[in-house]
């Protein structure tokens, strides 16, 4: 059997009821197929088809193109397969570029194939055919084709532009039949889906499987890209084989119906690298299934190469899966550029010989010659030619090949050369990405190459908010859309809208440390370095209660109450954030609830509906109402929509409301406290209409606030509890329901990693408990605002357990994928579902609860696209990163299933051109030139354009924080960090700076701005830094400012002075100019004592009245250590603040010189910045040695009446030494160290503010 028509008929004698071809609507025996096939090949006979003649074939997939390809073949000629799909004038070229004059087509084609040929050209139809038959009942088909005689043409893409037609002889197409047959059992027991389109060389084998006597189904148009269209062909027609591309094969995975597909037994890719990831979760979905890569160039016929991989080694084996040996009759070669073989495991360039190599390029002799070689290295004549693949590949010893890319795929890349495929492996072996690509543009300016990937996420691994309606913003924080709207205060009521209003500035915008400390504590946990959890602190956690101190009448509520309880409701600021924090959670922090308070007969406040402006803690009068004679203190809330939108295009409602219930829950936790409670009252739409929203406003509900009397009634919940693996000490991994102060068993299953959104996985990964809520409110309305409430009563614990809000239901079919999985699971379980709120969580430390930073928050600052960067990071070498990861819906392919690069390509010139990337721009001013090197050394850059974009460079809200904070530093100047999200270029900051008042940097450091009262001036201790002074300063209840004098020595370019009496006299000068005449208040605070003292002194001998001296902890701490080790021991504590820290013991190994010393702490303590690390040393190395002077101030006398507060385990040497005229001691419980720290800050507060207020 030399020819597919030999072999064709030969079936048809021996197997004449088989079925040969299938597809939805009907089926053809062998003997049906041959016999149609007969009939079209007389009438092309007829017409003048011989051997070698080119016939084309317009026609869908279908019975049709089989008839259409075997009755070509039985005529003698070659099939060129025309595939509908392609653009007109592609094929136009091809019809025109082969001479073809002759066209089979579907009779609904034929004028279009008319149309596209030249007028000379027949177009044929199988109607045509069929009557020609009948007209002519002995016509027979004579002459057929030989071995040698072309058995079809297939057109591929050529470098050029313009394709090029490969010529496959029968003997090279006959010979990859009998190879599958052989070696992969294509055979009568085989049913094969034809769904590759016919243009491709790949689809050729499928169409001509009934050559080996296998069965055919054709697949509908279309369905190589319909992954349920295919699944439902294969499961009708018990398809047994199937060969797919890797781009379609991992779609396929995804759908959960593939692993029905249990008639499949072998599984064939090709045309793409198949990674080791897809194999194996393709092996593992269907255990039974043999899989096989397939490589082979379209002028090789069909496949040269195969590899069976073995589901026992593949997890083991290389990222890309190998291409495997070659086939039978065939030779492959990798040869360097000499065209000598390479040694195994090199690389070089791969050539095929062997009866598969094509017989050229069809009106193409030039191309040819050039790409079919002699072969030097055999003299048999049937490998005497040789192809050259133009790709790189590398054997193992054991012979078998690796694909190594393209020798065109290969890029110089910050001076390494590249393959852009091991790139593109390495990224698809991030569990999120489903399928990735990656493309190469040069800038037309500077001729620089950038490297462009793009990921299409895995829905199933890598959720996003709004998921199948993403916008940009959920796939990558590269616009910083949300950022910048969390800093526009979006849900506040615009201040055009304000104006003219009636107002009322309520007491206490400045807030009291305890609501700081309430404020930054509650926080969206995604860090849990607290230890580990246990079951009696969920337990303890979910029986929390708010009990009230009392109970008191609306009317004794005073003005500067209402202001306290409304304050929580504000914004607190800190130096260390780029955002405002709040008190209460906001899914997205949009703070887009508005809240409106109804008062009536309030101490203070006008009656009426009043607007309460967290940004000026104000309440502004919206509409008047009467007083009824009872008072009234209601809370009305209301979700600015326009706010949300930009962020959120589902469950806009749903977020609105668990907003407001957090905010509800935050007056739950408050107002016990003032005797006060806050109930649901009735739902009032209507109350939205005086309030001037706007029409797409959400009314959310209404509360009122009430004598605290009892306990709220219990919550109507269902809490379950999820334990993750090995993170809860003494409970099992499991799903637990929460009730009666106990926890129950329900489930093994676990709302899992996957099920979380993409952003959110990691904090999974680090989290020990994860609770769901299922609401069963009485009241619709209340459903998810009751969620919301509880979430933030549990924020608020006193356990140090932290909680990230991570995913909730929906009104309106949107649910968020954890929503989902969670309801599976109580389905399972035959339990209710209902609203739900799912939050992740675990132990925090103090540090984390006391921190004013945005640690906690970097997360927003990073997408997937961004998160997928920092891992691959890890991954690669840093030559061969990726300059930019976008992420796209769809990795665009071409017709038959791969990656279209040239639609690529312009994505990235369109991105880049999006980003401004003109040549660098040097700098032109000294600001400039400052700037620059700050902004260098920051974002860690070689080179500094003055247009160069803050966050297109890399810029985040930490490095932002070291960014101005330096700036201001080495200017003098008080640049907010917000600042960057409008001027975010070196030119605009440096503009900025040149514009600002210079200021002095001051050593006068205002603890707290406000007070009407004359200042308390406080010395720290030992290192001269004020920071351990902020909270003294801030829980003073005292109406007076609070400065720090911070140490000379600690700004940079400052020298400490020699000794006590210059440090003190220079710090006078200071209080002097801040405030030129007594008395004057002073606290000195461990070796700051000694300056305060001095200080006190000073000023009494210059006339001035001082009328306090506080004197905190004025000895030092006793310790074993002697000498230098003493002296070593002490410098830690500046840093560290205690004596307990684990650390000093590794500390006192560390070498003694300053560099070394430097890196320790800057290592152990990441806040500290070196430069100022080593100031404070130098500080302490000048002054430690002033505490062996008392003895000099023995003689020393102050007038003002002084207070020692002693702490425990200090000696007392400074006591004992110094003469005070009037001298109380008070012995704290605290030590040296915890006296200025929660929670024995507060005893030193409530004495320092008895003794003030005498």
């Amino acid at each position: 059997m030399t020819t597919l028509a030999d072999m064709l008929l030969e079936r048809a004698q021996t197997h004449p009821h088989s079925l040969a071809v299938v597809d939805d609507r009907q089926s053809l025996t062998f003997a049906e197929l041959v016999q149609q096939s007969t009939k079209l090949a007389i009438y092309l006979r007829h017409l003048g088809v011989t051997s070698d003649s080119r016939v084309g074939l317009f026609v869908e997939p279908s019975q049709d193109l089989m008839v259409g390809v075997w009755g070509i073949l039985i005529a003698g000629g070659a099939y060129l397969p025309l595939s509908p799909e392609y653009p007109e004038e592609r094929l136009r070229y091809m019809l025109d570029d082969s001479e073809t004059k002759v066209v089979v087509a579907q009779e609904e084609l034929a004028d279009t194939a008319a149309a596209l040929a030249s007028p000379n050209t027949r177009i044929v139809t199988l109607r045509q055919a069929h009557e020609f038959a009948r007209s002519t009942p002995h016509g027979t088909v004579r002459g057929g084709a030989s071995a040698r005689h072309l058995a079809y043409v297939i057109y591929t893409s050529g470098s050029t532009g313009r394709p090029k037609g490969v010529m496959i002889e029968h003997r090279s197409i006959v010979s990859q039949m009998h190879w599958l047959g052989s070696e992969y059992g294509l055979d009568e027991s085989k049913v094969v889906l034809q769904k590759t389109p016919m243009s491709f060389d790949a689809a050729q084998w499928e169409i001509l499987a009934p050559a080996c006597g296998s069965t055919v189904v054709m697949g509908p148009p279309g369905v190589h890209r319909d992954p349920d269209a295919l699944i439902a062909s294969v499961r009708k027609h018990r398809v047994t084989t199937l060969q797919c591309v890797p781009t379609l094969l991992r779609a396929l995975l995804e759908m959960d119906d593939f692993a029905k597909c249990e008639s499949l037994t072998q599984v064939f890719s090709g045309g793409e690298a198949l990674s080791k990831h897809v194999a194996t979760r393709c092996l593992a979905m269907l255990p039974g299934c043999q899989l096989a890569n397939l490589y082979g160039p379209t002028e090789c016929t069909i496949n040269s190469c195969a590899y069976t991989i073995d589901p026992l080694t593949v997890g083991s084996g290389p990222d890309a899966i190998p291409i495997g040996t070659p086939v039978n009759l065939t030779e492959c070669y990798i040869l360097d550029d000499s065209m000598a073989p390479v040694a195994a495991g090199e690389i070089g360039e791969l050539y095929i010989s062997g009866i598969q190599v094509a017989r050229g390029y069809l009106n193409r002799p030039d191309l040819t010659t050039r790409r079919f070689i002699p072969n030097p290295l055999s003299t048999h004549p049937l490998y005497a030619r040789l192809y050259r693949t133009g790709d790189l590949a590398f054997s193992t010893s054991d012979g078998v090949m690796h694909f190594a890319g393209r020798v065109d795929n290969q890029i110089k890349l910050r001076g390494y050369r590249v393959e852009l495929d091991e790139v593109r492996l390495a990224i698809e072996a991030h569990n999120w990405v489903r399928h990735a690509a990656v493309t190469v543009t040069e800038d037309p300016r500077t001729a620089a190459v950038s490297l462009t990937a793009f990921i299409e996420l895995n829905p199933n691994e890598a959720a996003l908010m709004d998921q199948g309606n993403a916008g940009a913003h959920h796939q990558s924080k590269g616009s910083r859309l949300q950022v910048r709207a969390q800093l526009s205060n979006p849900g506040r009521r615009d201040e055009a809208d304000l104006q003219g209003r009636p107002f009322v500035e309520l007491p206490g915008r400045t807030p009291p440390e305890a609501h700081r400390r309430k404020a930054f504590a509650r926080k969206t946990y995604r860090f849990f370095n607290g230890g580990e959890v246990k079951e009696a602190d969920i337990r303890h956690l979910l029986a929390k209660r708010s009990v009230g101190t009392g109970s008191r009448g609306l009317e004794t509520l005073r003005f500067t109450e209402i202001g306290e309880i409304l304050r929580y409701f504000g914004q607190f600021h800190s130096e260390d954030r780029l955002l405002a924090k709040h008190a209460y959670a906001s899914p997205g922090s949009l703070y887009a609830t508005q809240m409106y308070v109804e008062a009536r007969g309030l101490a203070g406040i006008r009656n009426g509906l009043h607007y309460y402006d967290p940004v000026q803690h104000r309440l502004v009068l919206m509409a008047k109402r009467n007083h009824t004679g009872i008072v009234k203190f209601k809370l009305h809330f209301v979700g600015k929509t326009s706010a949300i939108k930009p962020v959120y295009k589902h469950n806009i409602r749903e977020v609105l409301e668990i907003e407001a219930g957090h905010m509800v829950g935050l007056f739950e936790e408050i107002l016990p406290d003032y005797g006060l409670n806050i109930f649901p009252t009735r739902f009032m739409p209507s109350i939205k209409d005086k309030l001037d929203c706007a029409a797409e406003d959400h009314y959310l509900g209404s509360f009122e606030v009430a004598p605290y009397a009892v306990p709220r009634p219990e919550d109507t919940f269902d809490i379950y509890v999820q334990t993750h693996p090995n993170k809860v000490a003494d409970l099992p991994a499991g799903q637990y329901l929460y009730r009666k102060g106990e926890l129950h068993l329900i489930s093994d299953e676990l709302i899992q990693r996957k099920h979380v959104i993409a952003i959110n996985q990691q904090v999974y990964d680090r989290a020990s408990i994860g609770i769901t809520l299922i609401s069963h409110s009485r009241q619709d309305w209340m459903s998810y605002v009751d969620l919301g409430r509880k979430l933030q009563r549990l924020e608020m614990n006193d356990l140090n357990l932290g909680f990230m809000s991570s995913g909730y239901s929906s009104k309106t079919g949107h649910d968020l994928h954890t929503a989902t999985r969670m309801a599976s699971i109580l389905n399972a379980c035959g339990r209710t579902g209902g609203p739900s709120y799912f939050f992740l969580g675990g132990r925090v430390t103090d540090e984390q609860m006391f921190s004013e930073g945005m640690h906690e928050d970097i997360v927003h600052m990073k997408g997937p696209a961004e998160m997928v960067r920092d891992d691959l990071a890890n991954l690669l070498p840093h030559y061969m990163m990726p300059n930019r990861v976008m992420i796209i819906d769809r990795v665009p392919q071409t017709s038959n299933g791969k990656i279209d690069h040239h639609t690529l390509r312009a994505l990235a010139s369109a991105a880049a051109a999006a980003v401004d990337d003109r040549p660098p721009v040097e700098a032109r001013t000294d600001a400039e030139r400052r700037i620059s090197d700050i902004w260098k050394r920051v974002l860690k850059r070689d080179v500094a354009s003055m247009h160069d974009d803050f966050f297109a460079s890399g810029g985040d809200s930490l490095v932002a924080v070291g960014l101005i904070n330096q700036i201001n530093r080495e200017f003098g100047v008080r640049l907010p960090l917000q600042i960057l999200f409008s001027l975010s270029t070196i030119e605009q900051l440096a503009s900025e700076v040149d514009r600002e008042v210079p200021v002095v940097a001051s050593r006068l450091v205002r603890l707290r701005a406000s007070g009407s009262g004359n200042p308390l001036y406080c010395w720290p201790g030992l290192g001269g830094y004020t920071m351990n002074l902020r909270r003294l300063a801030a829980g003073l209840d005292a109406d007076r400012p609070v400065y720090g004098i911070q140490a000379y020595g600690i700004n940079e370019g400052e020298v400490a002075y020699p000794t006590v009496e210059e440090m003190a006299a220079h710090d006078v000068e200071l209080i002097r100019r801040n405030q030129p005449s007594g008395p004057y208040t002073l606290c000195g605070y461990s070796f700051g004592a000694q300056v305060a003292f001095e200080a006190a002194r000073q000023l009494e001998y210059s006339g001035a009245r001082v009328d306090h001296l506080l004197l905190i902890a004025p000895g030092s701490p006793l310790l074993e250590a002697q000498g230098e080790r003493a002296y070593r021991t002490i410098l830690f504590t500046v840093f560290a603040g205690t004596l307990d820290d684990p650390a000093l013991r590794s500390y006192h190994s560390v070498p003694h010189d300053e560099d070394s010393q430097v890196a320790y702490f800057v290592r152990t303590f990441p806040h500290l910045d070196p430069d100022l690390t080593r100031r404070i040393m130098a500080v302490v190395r000048q002054t430690y040695r002033f505490k062996e002077s008392f003895a000099a101030m023995a003689d020393r006398r102050v007038a003002a009446p002084v207070t020692i507060f002693q702490t425990r385990g200090d000696d007392r040497d400074f006591v004992d030494t110094c003469d005070f005229s009037a001298t109380r001691v008070i012995e704290l419980e605290a030590d040296h160290y915890s006296t200025l720290k929660e929670p024995d800050v507060h005893e030193l507060l409530r004495l320092i503010a008895q003794l003030l207020k005498k």
